[in-house]
């Protein structure tokens, strides 16, 4: 597999990756669409995905009703190339944490502060008056090579939202890993969707997360499809991957802080898999399938507490 030959920019790297319309005077009523990239630190896809998107939008001066906002999630962890730094982002991002913050209580873990500015950024474009409707984005990849999916709460109204693409679509991850930056924006009554694009340094992980957002501005009615090339974004994104099912998540394998978790080779994404299938091993003890199924994001890094899931049809 080829690696990606764009790099992130790190020592430049800011929290807003781009905002278009740029200026007030130049906006038009119409959705709002928040893209978030780079949530856990070894994921730049999204944010360089959303920094071609912002490329050809300024070049081209392009019509957009309403506005798209990109942002960057744990811009330490970014700079460091790491997935966390003292807890995973994907998991402190609750509404009780948010009361907290609001609060100026001190949350004594980094991601605290990551937090509290994308909360502030979410904030502020719930108050903006042209907001008519707020959609989000999230981008992320994996450590095992993955045809791109998406991932979604149970609320209608955001799969809804989620299968205006032609990708699988997994529901009810919340229900096991609560406080992820998608979970978040949909209590706070928007909706949206996390979009996995492929393996972390797959060139084509950033293909697809810009060619997803391109869709959505097309399905939102905030571009005229005649704008860009939909057709050929569209198109990538049928043919990645090998089916556009509904599934939903159905058991979580949990990895404690000090245990040692190895995942079996060969599974990706949407593996099938039968009861009593060897998978992984955890402190040297077999894990084995206690159902028919397939392998939803399996884990083939250091960092992480979700060695894998399990999904079945919807």
């Amino acid at each position: 597999m080829k690696t990606n030959t764009e790099t992130l920019d790190k020592e430049n790297l800011t929290r807003v990756i781009g905002e278009y319309p740029a200026e007030p005077c130049h906006q038009t009523p119409g959705s709002y669409l928040l893209v978030s990239g780079g949530v856990h630190g070894n994921e730049p896809s999204g944010i360089l995905a959303l920094q071609r998107v912002f490329k050809k939008l300024q070049e081209e001066k392009l019509t957009l009703k309403g506005k798209i906002v990109g942002v960057a999630g744990n811009i330490v962890a970014l700079k460091k190339g790491a997935r966390l730094i003292d807890k995973d982002l994907n998991r402190v991002c609750t509404l009780e944490n948010e009361k907290q913050l609001q609060a100026h209580n001190q949350l004594d873990y980094h991601e605290a502060t990551e937090f509290n500015e994308l909360l502030t950024i979410v904030e502020k474009l719930e108050n903006e008056k042209f907001n008519t409707v707020f959609h989000f984005m999230d981008l992320h990849t994996t450590s095992s090579n993955t045809a791109p999916y998406i991932s979604v709460n149970r609320r209608e109204n955001s799969f809804a939202f989620a299968k205006q693409m032609p990708l699988p679509v997994v529901k009810g991850i919340e229900k096991y890993i609560p406080g992820h930056f998608d979970h978040y924006q949909t209590l706070k009554g928007h909706s949206g969707f996390t979009m996995e694009a492929g393996q972390h340094d797959d060139p084509k992980s950033v293909d697809y997360h810009e060619a997803a957002i391109w869709v959505i501005l097309v399905k939102t009615g905030m571009l005229e499809k005649s704008a860009i090339a939909y057709d050929h974004y569209y198109e990538l994104l049928e043919k990645a991957s090998p089916t556009n099912d509904n599934f939903e998540v159905t058991y979580r394998q949990e990895i404690g802080e000090d245990q040692n978790f190895k995942m079996d080779p060969g599974y990706a994404n949407f593996t099938k898999i039968n009861k009593g299938q060897h998978l992984a091993s955890l402190d040297g003890q077999s894990i084995v399938s206690e159902s028919k199924g397939r392998v939803f994001l399996p884990l083939y890094q250091t960092q992480g507490s979700d060695g894998f899931f399990i999904v079945k049809p919807a």
